[in-house]
């Protein structure tokens, strides 16, 4: 296998393989056309590529975004190829664009993701140390591609501040409540319901199923309720003024949001 180069997209070229690349991930829908990218870039877009040799193998993009005097990366879209997926190549190119978005000024970057993709989860909050105080149900209305098909695009707004060096305190098991409670069933995890907010309570975990697309495949009115109950958690949660600070892994099939009061 020839070495990753991960690097910045400027060359007409390599912006129409990532044209390309997007066909090939989202089937053609979804996408985001080459004069659009051209246009972005020459207005404070970042487009950053993973090449092995000359094919592209995987990509990020993001573009401007300003709402109340603060300029932010709006990053938009990252995908890697199937076949080069779980190398952490979503993690570097990440933090390729922090390098690249501090040089062009910017501090803080933002995108969104669906809460009940847990692997997004892992590397947005584990590991990036974002955090998350905003949830937009059915954000972007019905998806028709492969990838989000079936379910309303609900999405989480993450928030990552460049001069953060660390992810957030983490605190220990025993300060922590479960808000949304969960069983087996035929080895499927299955939400059941969620708990009266305490003032009392600083730290709430709330589980997500490691693998949705899983459970979509095996019964679909389960991936429906997990959207529902965790729509509702996240919303009635981030009202009371609770943000996520951490993720969590188990050995379970779910693992779990940390959010925090303080």
């Amino acid at each position: 296998m020839h070495p990753y180069m991960i690097r910045e997209v400027t060359d007409k070229k390599d912006i129409q393989k990532v044209v390309e690349f997007q066909d090939v991930i989202w089937n053609k829908k979804n996408t985001i056309p080459y004069p659009f990218l051209i246009a972005s870039l020459h207005n404070g877009g970042i487009i950053i590529g993973v090449f092995s040799e000359e094919e592209l193998v995987g990509f990020c993009y993001g573009f401007p975004g300003f709402v109340q005097n603060e300029a932010y990366l709006v990053s938009h879209m990252m995908a890697v190829k199937q076949q080069n997926r779980n190398g952490g190549l979503g993690y570097k190119m990440k933090m390729k664009q922090k390098e690249l978005a501090l040089k062009q000024g910017y501090k803080k970057i933002i995108w969104t993701f669906d809460p009940l993709e847990s692997r997004n989860a892992h590397l947005n909050i584990a590991k990036l140390g974002g955090i998350v105080k905003t949830y937009y149900p059915n954000h972007y209305g019905i998806m028709n591609d492969e990838l989000n098909g079936g379910l309303p695009s609900d999405r989480f707004l993450l928030e990552w501040d460049l001069k953060k060096s660390s992810v957030d305190y983490i605190p220990a098991e025993e300060q922590i409540q479960t808000f949304v409670s969960w069983k087996m069933v035929e080895n499927l995890p299955i939400p059941l319901s969620f708990e009266t907010i305490s003032n009392q309570v600083d730290y709430y975990k709330i589980p997500v199923p490691k693998d949705i697309h899983m459970i979509k495949e095996r019964d679909f009115v389960i991936a429906e309720k997990w959207r529902f109950i965790l729509r509702d958690a996240f919303k009635l949660l981030f009202e009371k003024g609770y943000m996520v600070i951490s993720f969590q892994t188990t050995n379970k099939l779910v693992n779990y949001y940390i959010v925090s009061s303080v």
